[in-house]
């Protein structure tokens, strides 16, 4: 075979593999990320979208998906403006929710975040996204956990340690056999089989008939019921409990191997979550995670930076 021919036989056979790849979709898809917010936590949910657009694979493809409250033309122009050729964003406004919400109870602050039940009416034509709420950092590259198969299942998501913390809070909501209470501020959903099995319907019922719930965490579990796949705790990294609780402990909950410092054990996490204690706030003071936290609010819009 001379060199010509052979890289025509070698062109051909690369443009075959490329056509297969386009069409049974074996290249790797855009990592669907989603974000909710409202004015007042716009400035948080800015700071890590920018840590997670930051810390992306270059060539790795985010389609971001915002669902804000109140967002004004310029709050959405400035969200845009993050765009690259990797990166889009879009923005919908979020819709009021016919829910009971004195239900809430003690819990009444965690009226926004309802609207995580419903992302399967939001975003009707996508199948699966990744959820992050907006006191997160991101330190890595997402597309990882988002090609976790969770074809049989509502999401994959992480325990928390609420588990162990408030077991009597558990077992009232009846989930103390399942020995799994994921936390909802990280989510893999699936939602084809949300909107198949009519999750958000169950989920309404559920709010509607129950009192003192504890937001959309409480729901989604109970909703969820076995369907859920653990992830690893490197991807919602919540510092509260790598600081009470020691590596042997957490190992054993969390069923791998937890680094034997807490600062090891963020140096590791993809996703850092503020679930508990607040970096912005003047009662944080943890020596390493605050100024980290901070070092990504410098690329956010000044406007946003004094709002914090």
């Amino acid at each position: 075979m001379t060199p010509k021919v052979k890289y025509l036989f070698y062109g051909i056979i690369g443009l075959f593999v490329i056509s297969i790849i386009a069409v049974f979709g074996l290249r790797p898809s855009a990592v669907n990320l989603v974000y909710m917010t409202d004015t007042k936590y716009l400035p948080y949910m800015m700071v890590s979208l920018n840590s997670a657009i930051k810390n992306k694979l270059p060539e790795s493809k985010y389609r971001i998906h915002v669902v804000g409250k109140d967002l004004d033309a310029e709050d959405i122009a400035n969200l845009k403006s993050r765009e690259n050729s990797n990166v889009s964003i879009d923005v919908y406004q979020s819709r009021e929710l016919d829910l009971d919400y004195k239900r809430l109870g003690r819990f009444e602050s965690f009226k926004v975040s309802l609207q995580k039940i419903f992302l399967a009416e939001y975003l009707p034509y996508l199948n699966k996204v990744l959820y992050l709420d907006a006191d997160t950092l991101v330190q890595g590259d997402l597309s990882e956990v988002y090609e976790t198969d969770i074809s049989d299942k509502y999401a994959a998501a992480v325990k928390d340690g609420l588990m162990y913390q408030f077991p009597e809070h558990i077992k009232e909501i009846n989930l103390t056999e399942r020995d799994f209470y994921f936390n909802s501020g990280v989510m893999l959903l699936n939602l084809d089989k949300i909107r198949q099995d009519d999750i958000i319907r169950s989920a309404v019922i559920y709010f509607n008939t129950h009192n003192e719930v504890f937001g959309d965490q409480d729901i989604l579990n109970v909703v969820f019921g076995k369907d859920v796949k653990p992830l690893s705790y490197k991807y919602n990294c919540n510092s509260v409990f790598f600081e009470e609780k020691d590596a042997d402990f957490l190992s054993n909950f969390f069923q791998e191997s937890v680094p034997q410092t807490p600062r090891e054990v963020y140096d590791r996490a993809i996703i850092l979550h503020f679930a508990g204690h607040k970096p912005w706030t003047p009662w944080f003071t943890h020596s390493y995670l605050k100024p980290l936290w901070y070092s990504y609010t410098k690329e956010i819009p000044i406007k946003y930076q004094q709002m914090l």
